[in-house]
Formats: structure tokens, C-alpha cells, sequence
């Protein structure tokens, strides 16, 4: 009995170190596409880092993320746990019919930095007087709630609304959860898979940014909804990767200007990148992704312009505007290094619009940028 448990115990620490060899010494991955994100490498050897114990902490998340088979692990214990009932997978809720929504509790959300972001837009529609909007999305659960697993918690995005109704004086609150609730009633407005919204959703934004402007507005059906793909896998499959997971199908405007785009100084093709469709991350294909600055000059006969700051939610909802502005600058504040007060200064906006998903917007630690 004896040799019986040494030779199942050599056996075991036998394959042990056999993965662990055939991890450390095998070519190294760069990114996952599946993840849609780099992954950790290994550290580089120093009696510093090893004393401090940072070289242990740093060689332990990258032979996590280098372990052979890793998607395949992850596949299997993610339908593990489907199959226990489980609800919620890597801060993912798994709701009903097929939506995966990302869990935002309200512990999840910095209400000083919330308020600290609104009063920087409330300062910028002070210095900007009768220009400026404030769209703050809805996430999806907030919509969808009825796609939510029984019980889950969730952010109270009511009283948010009310707090930016409160704070907002100078600058005007576009409220679009009207029009995304009557859309959604027969469509899909946000992605099964990803945590952005649809065509269809970011219309309806475009919708209510009308309607509280009293701008005149296209149907949908004037923009001549193109599909672009059928087999998008978005970030939230990324963080549960379930097999056998509905793939979303993407639609993109059609009937739009023609335009010059410039991102970061480097002039693109148009407004869309169809070599995104290629990759992992499709929803790149609106705009090649985030830059800290996009300048689109349209090719109509309007004068009029207009500043986006924005998340990755207004690449999908900007090309509804392109028919009524000639020239459209986005600035993306995690990545734009300059002065917007004095990008201001240096030019005249007729209108300037902030648009941004609202957990995000809460969180956002960059928009003290709009007040120097």
C-alpha cells in the first residue's frame, strides 16, 4: 500500500512539473482573442523583485494566463458552473434569453465622483452657455431588467437621474430611457454578448437628443441599416465564455455623407474600419475604436459644428448626426492629453454634446480635463 501511494504520488507531482515545465518554456502568447486581452508575461528575474516578493506575485498571473489549454479550462468550468445553477460568472450576470449583463451593484458606484463629473459638465455648460447636452446612457440592465436573473442587485439608476437633474442648470440632461424602452419593446437595443447598445438602441438616443433640442430628425429607416456581421462575440462573452453562446448580428448606418476622418493626426478611410470585422473586438469597426481625438469633416452644405466627448458609445450614435454638422470633433478624455478649455477657445462650437454610459461616467476619473 505503501509504494502504491509514493507511485501515484510521483505520478501526480510528475505531470505537475511537466505542465509547470512546459508552461514556463513555451513561446509566450501575446493576447487572447477570446478574452480580447493581453495577457501577463513572465517576469524577468531579479534579486529585488524576488526579496520584495513582487517577482512571485507577477510569476503567478502570468502562469495563469499562459497555462496550456487555458481556453479550454475556462470553457469547462464555465459550463460547470451554468450547469450548478450558477447566476452570475466573472462579475457577469447570465440572464434570460441569452443576455449577458454586466454586474454593476450601487457599492460598485463612487457617488462623490459621480457628482464631482457632473459639476465639471455643469461647469462647461456654465462656460459654454445654451450648448451644451449631457446623455448619459443607460446601462443595460437598467433597460433590460426584466432579463436580469430573480433577485440580482443592481445600481439604483433612478435617484441617478435625479441627482444629474438636480446638479444640471447650465447644461441640458437628455434623458433617453423613453425612447430605448419603447424601441426595446420588439427589438434588440443592446448586444446579447457586449456591453455596448445596438444600431437600433443608439437611434433612439439620437431620437431623444432630437426631441430636447428640438432638432429636426431622420426615421431609422432613412439611414439605411446595413448588416456588417453576424457572428459578433462581444467583451461580456469574453469575461464568461460559454460554449454554444448566440452570436450577435451587427448593423451599421448606410445612408450617410461622405467624410474625412483624421484620429490622432493619422487620416483614415471613413468612418468605418472594415478590417475590425476580421477581429475579435467587431464594435471597432465604428471609427477603428478610441482615439483621444477624432475630427470629421463632412462633405454637405451645413456650417455647423460640433464637440463629442465622449465613451465608446457615441462611435455607433455620431454617424446620425454626420448629415447636420460639417465639421464633428470627438474627444475620448482617457486618451486626449490637450486643454479642452482652451480647444474651445481656440474654436466656436455651435453645440457640444457629452455622451456617455452611465456607470462609466461615474467612474470616469479624466473629465476634470473639461475645466482647464
Amino acid at each position: 500500500m505503501k509504494l502504491y501511494c509514493r507511485f501515484y504520488m510521483v505520478v501526480v507531482f510528475g505531470i505537475l512539473l511537466l505542465f509547470g515545465v512546459f508552461t514556463v518554456f513555451s513561446p509566450a502568447k501575446n493576447f487572447s482573442e477570446d478574452e480580447n486581452r493581453y495577457l501577463e508575461q513572465f517576469p524577468e528575474v531579479s534579486l529585488h523583485a524576488i526579496l520584495t516578493g513582487e517577482f512571485q506575485d507577477d510569476f503567478e498571473e502570468a502562469f495563469s494566463d499562459q497555462f496550456p489549454g487555458r481556453d479550454v479550462w475556462m470553457f469547462g468550468t464555465a459550463s460547470v458552473e451554468k450547469l450548478a445553477g450558477f447566476k452570475e460568472q466573472n462579475g457577469v450576470y447570465i440572464g434570460k434569453d441569452g443576455y449577458y449583463l454586466k454586474k454593476t451593484t450601487q457599492e460598485d458606484i463612487d457617488e462623490k465622483q459621480y457628482l464631482q463629473n457632473l459639476r465639471y459638465v455643469e461647469y462647461l455648460g456654465d462656460c459654454q452657455k445654451d450648448k451644451t447636452s449631457l446623455i448619459l446612457v443607460p446601462s443595460p440592465g437598467t433597460i433590460l431588467e426584466s432579463s436580469l436573473p430573480k433577485f440580482a442587485p443592481y445600481y439604483d439608476a433612478d435617484a441617478m437621474y435625479q441627482m444629474a437633474e438636480t446638479i444640471l442648470k447650465r447644461s441640458k440632461l437628455v434623458d433617453s430611457r423613453a425612447e430605448l424602452i419603447e424601441y426595446g419593446k420588439q427589438n434588440q437595443i443592446y448586444y446579447k454578448t457586449d456591453h455596448h447598445w445596438t444600431l437600433l438602441g443608439a437611434y433612439a438616443a439620437y431620437s431623444a437628443y432630437c426631441d430636447a433640442n428640438e432638432f429636426e430628425k431622420h426615421t431609422y429607416g432613412y439611414f439605411a441599416a446595413k448588416k456588417i456581421s453576424e457572428d459578433f462575440l462581444g467583451t461580456m462573452y469574453s469575461k464568461v465564455m460559454l460554449p454554444g453562446t448566440e452570436k450577435d448580428t451587427m448593423y451599421a448606418a448606410s445612408n450617410i455623407p461622405q467624410a474625412n476622418v483624421v484620429c490622432d493626426g493619422e487620416a483614415k478611410s471613413g468612418i468605418y474600419d472594415v478590417e475590425k470585422l476580421t477581429q475579435k473586438d467587431k464594435y471597432g469597426y465604428f471609427f477603428g475604436g478610441n482615439y483621444g481625438k477624432t475630427e470629421i469633416t463632412v462633405n454637405n452644405k451645413t456650417n455647423k459644428k460640433l464637440l463629442v466627448i465622449k465613451d465608446s458609445y457615441a462611435n455607433s450614435f455620431v454617424p446620425f448626426l454626420m448629415e447636420d454638422y460639417h465639421e464633428i470633433t470627438m474627444l475620448d478624455l482617457r486618451y486626449y492629453r490637450d486643454s479642452v478649455q482652451k480647444l474651445l477657445t481656440e474654436d466656436t462650437y455651435d453645440e457640444i454634446l457629452v455622451l456617455y454610459e452611465m456607470s462609466s461616467f461615474a467612474e470616469d476619473k479624466n473629465l476634470y480635463k473639461l475645466v482647464y
